[in-house]
């Protein structure tokens, strides 16, 4: 049974939903969020910054870090907008939990940089740290809706590159299909309270694309042909209009024998409810999502 906060959040962005339309816009990223700072007085962690040409590297390492272990988080936001501002609770938790350092790259956003902008720049930082010594047997992906599908794209590129494997992967309500051909696209339009295909969401693939084959299975891992793999866990919400993105590349990844893939489906929830973890109105589920999470990356990271 869904609990009251889980039941009370869900309202809320169902009402705004009504209000204004899909909680996913193409904005001016930078502006909207200039003055939003909080996130940088996180109690008991260290938060510094890296800087690339191009983009900067947001550094959570918690106080009680206990090792060079990295999880490399690569935020959602349809490649259009978030950052550090929406996912620090998320990124926090997930730090707290392992005792981990995790990196956050501030990826270049579409319009203004479309693909394949994003993925280079994951892709730069995950290099950076094999070039400092960190073994990729030592790193782990975590990713969410947008995220998510970064984080297969650099799945896919390590392949083809021969680049190390990070121990494991986590999509976090995966967007893996931007053809949106999935039938959850039409069957959950009225129960997903924060999404909604149409206009506004057409306008966000477009920026992305820019003019490439929304088919590329850089873009929509759902296509992917390859699908040899570290191990992977997979969470969505019962109720959002991405739910099909999560269970195809979930069905996808199990057809390749050799693989290891969770997925956890939560019921009643909503698209990346996992942010939900902090403070007073906290959603339960969020933070035993989390706690998954940490166990499944603990698990495949070398016994010390």
């Amino acid at each position: 049974m869904l609990s009251v906060r889980g039941k009370f959040w869900f309202n809320i962005l169902r009402f705004f939903r009504w209000r204004v339309g899909s909680l996913l816009r193409v904005t001016k990223t930078n502006k909207r969020f200039a003055k939003s700072e909080f996130w940088r007085n996180i109690k008991n962690f260290n938060i510094s910054e890296n800087y690339f040409d191009s983009f900067k590297v947001i550094e959570f390492c918690p106080k009680n870090n206990i090792d060079n272990r990295v999880i490399l988080y690569l935020h959602g936001g349809g490649y259009v907008t978030c950052g550090p501002e929406t996912h620090s609770s998320l990124v926090s938790q997930l730090s707290s939990y392992s005792k981990i350092k995790i990196l956050f790259p501030v990826y270049r956003l579409a319009p203004e940089f479309p693909y394949p902008a994003a993925i280079e720049d994951c892709l730069l930082v995950y290099k950076d740290l094999l070039e400092k010594g960190i073994e990729s047997k030592n790193i782990s992906l975590v990713g969410d809706s947008a995220g998510g599908g970064l984080v297969m794209a650099l799945l896919q590129i390590f392949v083809r590159d021969k680049i190390d494997f990070p121990s494991s992967a986590v999509l976090i309500s995966p967007w893996t299909d931007l053809t949106l051909s999935g039938e959850s696209m039409k069957s959950r339009v009225k129960r997903d309270p924060m999404l909604r295909p149409g206009e506004e969401m057409d306008r966000i693939i477009k920026s992305y694309l820019a003019g490439e084959d929304s088919k590329n299975p850089l873009i929509s891992s759902i296509f992917c042909k390859d699908m040899k793999f570290p191990p992977i866990q997979i969470h969505v919400g019962s109720e959002e209009i991405l739910y099909d993105d999560a269970v195809r590349l979930y069905d996808n990844l199990k057809e390749e024998k050799t693989n290891i893939v969770e997925l956890r489906e939560w019921k009643g929830l909503f698209h990346v409810f996992n942010i939900f973890c902090k403070g007073f109105l906290a959603i339960p589920e969020a933070r035993k999502a989390n706690r998954e999470i940490v166990d499944f990356i603990e698990k495949y990271y070398p016994k010390k």
